[in-house]
């Protein structure tokens, strides 16, 4: 019989491990976190960030010149009908991805956090982070509840996630903990809030694409009154006198609420900021990433093998309401009846990142209208 060699490379084999038994080993926990802490998640999440903010303002175009080996692939060479969009279909794409990076960014986040502060191994098994996030709850609810309970029961917990032991708790530490933990609120809120269903849009992308995504709708609440002839002048327009509500990419889907709010279906139009959003995704990202290299500092002792990432340095004061200030984020409103037949749906409505503006579109009143100059 032919023996099998296999050959390494840079001194020793990818997850060198083998099943042992039904219960993970403290030695193969070992090997499991020694991979997983050589991971760059800040890296990871920065560089699509960068990918995306070029994207938006790219005019790049695939041909079998620029990407020969794909079009090789494919056995084509006609780079019109294989990858034929316009540059408005590209910026709502990058509006869509946007939304998914921040999402996987702000699910990451809390799930490390759980791994960190709430999750308890399975009988026999030794303690391993890659494997309590691998094993969090598939309902993200329970994770954040089980996170919130930890950090309540002792606070220091929080803390913890973020410095180094010994670090003095001054005012500068404070206020660090404080932004720190209120970009982990708001992961937690973009997974959770029912008012303006995040976490629904997020789900309709990944399982089937079920949204609709516009670039070319407008909705502005305008004071002035239409003409008689139905034009509106410009100057109509602009601050104090107009409400811009929707002048990005509006990603529309239809999402049914919770059980317990016992309503019927509903439609959610969100209002897609790029470069907002992508910020949002870097404040939980700069986060995220200080946790993970203070947790290989655990692992591995103040010995760091080569390849850890080093650990950015933590923004002090940028809260969400800075980042995302008073712009509208959404337009929600009801499809169909609650199941009971009789109750009242919720209020259609404009959300923005402190509450909710009810606010019903009259469409049996609509008119069309010509804007002009003047």
């Amino acid at each position: 019989m032919r023996q099998t060699h296999v050959a390494r490379h840079c001194g020793s084999m990818h997850l060198s491990i083998k099943a042992e038994g039904t219960t993970l080993t403290a030695q193969q926990a070992k090997i499991l976190d020694d991979e997983f802490f050589l991971s760059d998640p800040f890296s990871h999440f920065t560089s699509r960030i960068a990918m995306l903010l070029e994207t938006n303002h790219s005019d790049y175009q695939a041909t079998p010149d620029k990407a020969g080996e794909f079009f090789d692939a494919l056995g084509l060479d006609n780079a019109e009908s294989v990858l034929g969009f316009n540059k408005e279909r590209r910026s709502v794409q990058v509006a869509i991805d946007a939304l998914s990076l921040r999402h996987q960014v702000a699910e990451a986040l809390t799930r490390f956090i759980y791994a960190r502060v709430a999750a308890v191994p399975r009988p026999g098994d030794a303690r391993s982070t890659w494997l309590a996030i691998a094993d969090s709850p598939m309902q993200i609810k329970e994770v954040i509840a089980a996170n919130k309970a930890a950090i309540d029961a002792d606070p220091t917990r929080f803390l913890r996630l973020l410095f180094t032991p010994g670090t003095v708790v001054d005012a500068q530490v404070a206020a660090t903990a404080d932004t720190a933990m209120a970009w982990v609120n708001h992961a937690a809120w973009l997974l959770t809030d029912v008012e303006l269903p995040i976490n629904a849009a997020h789900n309709k992308i990944k399982h089937g694409l079920a949204t609709s995504a516009r670039g070319d709708v407008r909705i502005e609440l305008v004071t002035t009154r239409p003409n008689p002839d139905g034009t509106i002048p410009i100057s109509a327009f602009g601050e104090g006198k107009s409400l811009p509500l929707f002048d990005r990419t509006m990603l529309t889907f239809l999402s049914r609420p919770p059980k317990d709010l016992r309503q019927g279906l509903e439609a959610v139009s969100l209002r897609v900021d790029v470069p907002v959003v992508l910020a949002e995704t870097w404040m939980m990202t700069n986060v995220y990433a200080t946790m993970v290299h203070n947790a290989a500092r655990d692992h591995y002792g103040d010995s760091l093998p080569d390849g850890v990432p080093a650990c950015p340095a933590l923004v002090v004061g940028r809260l969400p309401e800075h980042v995302i200030g008073d712009r509208p984020l959404g337009y929600r409103s009801a499809v169909t009846m609650p199941p009971d037949g009789t109750s009242s749906p919720r209020p259609s409505g404009v959300a923005f990142f402190r509450g909710f503006w009810p606010m019903t579109v009259d469409f049996e009143s609509g008119s069309e209208g010509v804007v002009i100059e003047g």
